[in-house]
């Protein structure tokens, strides 16, 4: 009995022995191992909330434009003055975004108001006074220093020379990217110009109408276009949907205003209309529905008075002409300017078309 006691005790102290010898060999395999390497990433997203934030910098802007041109519309009533600019192209320029002031080329006053004379029918079936969109003046950089003007109410054109060291007037506006911090500073200086010569434009072809009818009777200046009966020169309404035509040139360049309906090359029709199925996220962060503009037809010419119309989506192809000696229908929109106490009347006489 003593003998297997004795044994029983050799045996516990052999296995504790190999338990802390087990121990001990874990332990110096884990300080002979290999450390696991650590990897740094640096997140550049600016739009990830965790990358790194850089110091806000300011970004300042300077231009130099003409004194005749203002950045901000002017409102005077329900009317608002805007100044558009375009390229060499004839491509509209947006002036926030613009990096060089010599790629304008050229410059228009448009002036929209409502005319209460005339009305439409809106969404909700209620009569609204129509919104008339007019070219003023419209200028042309001719030379490094000098611009032609032209008045398209009273049918005056001249020469402007520039004296760029003259400053008559300055604004500033400040932006702050909302993603990045950074702060956007543009200081416009506006320039002194005069006019070394001008006179009445005699040559109707400088005016905005095709043929060259003008009468000044009475203070009412008026131009005549002979349109195809396809096209409409305002924009019309249906419940909430809008159609409106634009007209392009031979370089499929937009042209803001017509002078000429024979230098258009093809007519877009364009649908517009409040997508209430998919919404976008506004600047005051709420969802919005989604405006969505789309071209519902387009025409164009293969000769004088001929067209290929294509409808959207179905791509139907119709071949469709003209005869000019045969009007259908006039239609006359007139604009009283309260500034210059003139009247200007815009009539278009839509001819005959019919699938060739």
């Amino acid at each position: 009995m003593k003998r297997i006691t004795v044994l029983g005790v050799f045996i516990l102290m052999a296995l504790s022995l190999a338990h802390l010898l087990a121990q001990d060999k874990k332990k110096k395999k884990g300080k002979d191992k290999e450390p696991v390497p650590v990897y740094n990433y640096v997140v550049d997203d600016p739009m990830d909330a965790f990358g790194p934030k850089g110091d806000a910098t300011d970004a300042v802007r300077y231009f130099i434009f003409p004194e005749f041109y203002t950045h901000w519309p002017v409102e005077k009533n329900d009317t608002i003055y805007k100044y558009d600019c375009f390229d060499i192209n004839h491509n509209p320029i947006i002036a926030d975004t613009l990096h060089d002031v010599n790629d304008i080329q050229y410059i228009s006053l448009v002036k929209t108001h409502n005319d209460y004379l005339r009305t439409y029918i809106d969404a909700e079936g209620k009569p609204r006074p129509f919104p008339v969109s007019q070219t003023l003046y419209k200028y042309e950089r001719t030379g490094t220093d000098t611009w032609k003007s032209l008045d398209m109410i009273h049918n005056y054109s001249s020469t402007l020379q520039e004296h760029k060291d003259k400053i008559v007037r300055r604004d500033t506006t400040f932006v702050v990217n909302r993603i990045t911090g950074n702060k956007q500073t543009t200081i416009r200086q506006y320039y002194k110009v005069t006019e070394i010569d001008g006179s009445q434009v005699a040559n109707a072809e400088k005016l905005p109408t095709e043929n060259g009818d003008l009468s000044g009777k009475s203070g009412v200046t008026t131009f005549y276009f002979t349109v195809p009966e396809f096209y409409f020169h305002w924009r019309k309404k249906s419940r909430d949907t809008t159609y409106e035509f634009l007209c392009y040139d031979d370089r499929d360049t937009l042209i803001p205003f017509v002078h000429n309906f024979d230098s258009v090359r093809y007519y877009s029709l364009f649908k517009s209309f409040i997508d209430s199925t998919n919404t976008y996220r506004g600047n005051d962060g709420k969802k919005k529905p989604l405006p969505v503009s789309t071209i519902v037809k387009r025409y164009d010419r293969t000769s004088k008075d001929k067209w290929i119309s294509v409808e959207y989506p179905s791509n139907k192809f119709t071949d469709l002409k003209g005869f000019r000696d045969v009007i259908v229908f006039i239609d006359t929109e007139a604009i009283a300017d309260p500034v210059t106490e003139t009247e200007v009347q815009y009539i278009y006489k839509h001819f005959k078309v019919i699938k060739n």
